[in-house]
């Protein structure tokens, strides 16, 4: 083993040779010396020759970090496993969902950072075995070897281990603007006109949005990179007519190429062996012939995405989109999930012949059962293929965790270099650490229950944890039939991810804002305009959180020192002034929330307007919250901005509001761009600069403006709503006068 330092705060230890996966983006040219442990752990190999690494446990120590993860924030007492599965039944026992994301924080008297650069099956044992122990299993590759990078990641405290980690693997893409705006799916809108009808209602019931998602029904027969002439008519017309009313179109891809003569993208792929190809797991080698699976398109070829070559050809392939206008897209199905090989299906036939054979088969209908259940993205399937890594072949089990990621890779790369200098917006389902930097995550086939939002509240501050900033999960849930309080409470919980989608299943009942009763239709509306009033603060809250490496929702135990914040996990700070503790129980009127370390400005919210606020000290409170109403908290010294909701981002208003609860003094710095292209990346942007500072019963205000590369100032009025630590409200008003304001008056 060899130890390398990549700065003061990581260092890497390196086992074996292992495959550079693309992950980290910090390198040193300081010289590797040899070493023989790595710190907090001891290292063995079991029988099977795969590496274990063991930790002590002390009582009170928690675990942290491991983004896609079922279960709680603290991943105490249970058993994880880093090995991307397509699994829509995401039930309390399952110990892997859609993305690998091995960094974790142990957070005791010594609190550390581990990532573990390891692309095969690890199987974390977070004390479920003996409740005083955590141990690491990475299992050994096809050569009985196990190949990895593993790196120590200290830092001051919590907040400052995750900044370390981003600068060892990056900091998130930075979307459009539009996509931090509602978006509506389902499987499926099956034709132009159906898509036309949903755009249509959401100007009809004044509800915004800026993004409608096309599953897998605008192809012609599943086929890749084709639309459906029948379904969907002109497609460049359709695209450019929606896009005119102020919606974005976001078309899903698959990675499975159908097999058919003729189809060009087949045809290219077959010709230049493009595809992943068969492999003899026994003697290590592969047969040469295209590995095939049978997927949404029926007999289906699978990219080789860690080849290179074939991810240029894919990055070109986004290109005809492009030039239409849509540049923005979905990747699906990418652990990569097969339903069955043709090798499984013989298995399978034979079990069943074997069973119907015999005179009494019983129990034999259970071998039978899970024949037939396990057909689906099956181990041994996986072991079956292989990729060409720049000439060298590799089994794909040995990497199957990057395969969703390589393929986003590619379609970021193509993306980026085909949309004319405009940002894309992608979104993947499968993930790798590293994967953050290329695009967004959502969680899943969630179920429309009452226990997925909780599940998802948890998950979403992990994720963060690893990079994943630009996440969230299908709302109201994808699978089953949501009802009308789900919704809405699901959708409060939704203003305050990033990602803000509401997606639902085949066969399910509508679940769209508006269907199922006026009143519900109104507090959906509500909500959804809340969220487009905060745009200002969303915007600049991501975009300084990238900028600087910290997290966009993070955990109150990161934020504050109060030691009851350990123990609670469903509430959390989105951006550094609002802490969000949203309504996640069926028929509850109400929650208990516990405020730490500073006094709050409550806000029992029904829309943007509303102004039900009370100023609380620190301490536990139980909050009444009608179905109509949410509940956020601005930190005490801190400004929140919004502005006035209008259809979808394009829209722009030259007035903001900034609330605070200011006792001494606040700042913010409101920071805008042109929120389409990369010019904010060559300085073509503004920065707003708010200051508010208590004076006796009154309060200053002073604000400057800086218009960076000639970017024009848009404000015209700022209004200020101050509140002191007894409650009382304090109004300002600053009109702008080009780049100047004027002296404060009040109101």
């Amino acid at each position: 083993m060899q130890r390398r330092q990549l700065s003061d705060n990581i260092t890497q230890y390196t086992i074996g040779k292992p495959l550079d996966t693309g992950a980290i983006i910090l390198r040193s040219d300081q010289s590797a010396d040899d070493c023989d442990r790595i710190p907090h752990f001891s290292a063995d190999s079991d029988d099977d020759n795969n590496l274990r690494l063991s930790k002590a446990l002390t009582d009170d120590e928690a675990i942290y970090g491991l983004g896609e993860m079922l279960g709680g924030l603290n991943k105490r007492g249970r058993k994880y496993r880093c090995y991307n599965n397509d699994d829509p039944n995401h039930t309390p026992e399952k110990q892997n969902l859609y993305g690998s994301h091995p960094f974790m924080i142990f957070d005791a008297d010594e609190t550390f950072g581990l990532f573990i650069d390891y692309p095969g099956e690890i199987v974390i044992d977070a004390g479920f075995d003996r409740r005083d122990t955590c141990t690491i299993e990475l299992t050994k590759d096809v050569h009985n070897e196990v190949n990895t990078n593993i790196y120590i990641i200290e830092g001051k405290n919590k907040s400052e281990i995750i900044h370390n980690f981003l600068t060892l693997v990056g900091s998130p893409f930075m979307p459009p603007k539009w996509a931090f705006g509602y978006q509506q799916s389902r499987w499926s809108y099956p034709t132009a006109d159906a898509v036309r009808d949903i755009c249509r209602k959401f100007r009809e019931y004044d509800i915004p949005c800026d993004a409608v998602y096309l599953d897998l029904d605008y192809m012609d027969d599943y086929k890749v990179f084709t639309t459906s002439h029948e379904r969907f008519g002109d497609f460049a017309a359709f695209a450019k007519e929606l896009l005119a009313d102020g919606f974005h179109l976001v078309p899903i891809i698959d990675p499975g190429v159908k097999v058919e003569d003729g189809y060009a993208v087949y045809e290219e792929g077959k010709a230049n062996n493009y595809f992943c190809k068969e492999y003899d797991y026994e003697d290590k080698k592969s047969s040469g012939d295209d590995f095939i699976a049978a997927v949404w398109p029926g007999r289906t070829a699978m990219p080789d995405f860690m080849n290179a070559q074939v991810r240029q050809w894919w990055a070109d392939l986004y290109k005809q989109f492009c030039e239409i206008g849509v540049n923005s897209f979905w990747n699906d199905m990418n652990e990569p999930a097969l339903f069955f090989t043709k090798r499984g299906l013989e298995d399978l036939y034979t079990t069943y012949d074997e069973v119907r054979s015999r005179t009494n088969p019983g129990l034999d209908f259970f071998d039978l059962k899970d024949k037939a259940t396990g057909l689906s993205n099956n181990r041994e399937d996986y072991k079956r293929f292989c990729h060409d890594c720049d000439g060298q072949t590799v089994c794909h089990d040995d990497v199957h965790n990057l395969y969703g990621f390589n393929m986003v890779r590619a379609s970021a790369d193509g993306l980026k270099r085909h949309s004319h200098g405009n940002r894309y917006f992608l979104l993947s389902r499968s993930s790798y650490i590293g994967s953050h930097r290329y695009g967004a995550v959502w969680t899943g086939d969630n179920q429309s229950w009452w226990e997925h939002i909780i599940v998802h509240i948890k998950m979403i501050q992990s994720m963060n944890m690893c990079g994943f900033f630009f996440v969230g999960p299908d709302i109201p849930g994808f699978g089953c039939d949501a009802d009308a309080e789900l919704l809405v409470r699901w959708l409060q919980v939704g203003i305050f991810t990033p990602f803000l989608r509401n997606h639902a299943a085949l066969f399910t009942r509508s679940q769209e804002p508006w269907a199922f009763d006026d009143e519900i239709t109104g507090i959906a509306r509500n909500a959804i305009r809340f969220r487009y009033a905060m745009m200002p603060y969303i915007y600049s809250e991501y975009h300084n959180c990238v900028k600087f490496a910290k997290p966009f929702i993070t955990p109150l135990s990161f934020a504050f020192s109060d030691h009851r914040c350990k123990s609670i996990e469903d509430q959390f700070m989105f951006g550094h002034s609002v802490m969000a503790a949203p309504v996640h129980s069926q028929n509850a009127r109400g929650r208990s929330v516990t405020l730490p370390d500073c006094k709050w400005l409550a806000w029992r919210a029904t829309d943007y307007t509303s102004r039900e606020m009370e100023v609380f000290a620190p301490g536990t409170y139980f909050f009444d919250c009608r179905l109509d109403q949410f509940l956020l908290f601005i930190k005490e010294d801190s400004l929140f901005v919004m502005t006035s909701p209008g259809q979808n981002t394009q829209t722009r208003t030259d007035e903001l509001t900034v609330i605070g609860l200011v006792t001494h003094s606040a700042e913010f710095t409101c920071y805008d761009d042109d929120g389409t292209t990369y010019q904010y990346e060559h300085g073509k942007y503004c920065t707003l600069r708010m200051k508010v500072t208590a004076e006796g019963s009154d309060y200053s205000v002073t604000c400057k403006y800086n218009a960076h590369d000639g970017y024009k100032n848009r404000i015209k009025r700022i209004n200020f709503e101050i509140y002191n630590g007894k409650g009382e409200l304090v109004r300002k008003s600053i009109k702008m006068s080009g780049d100047t304001p004027e002296a404060p008056v009040r109101r």
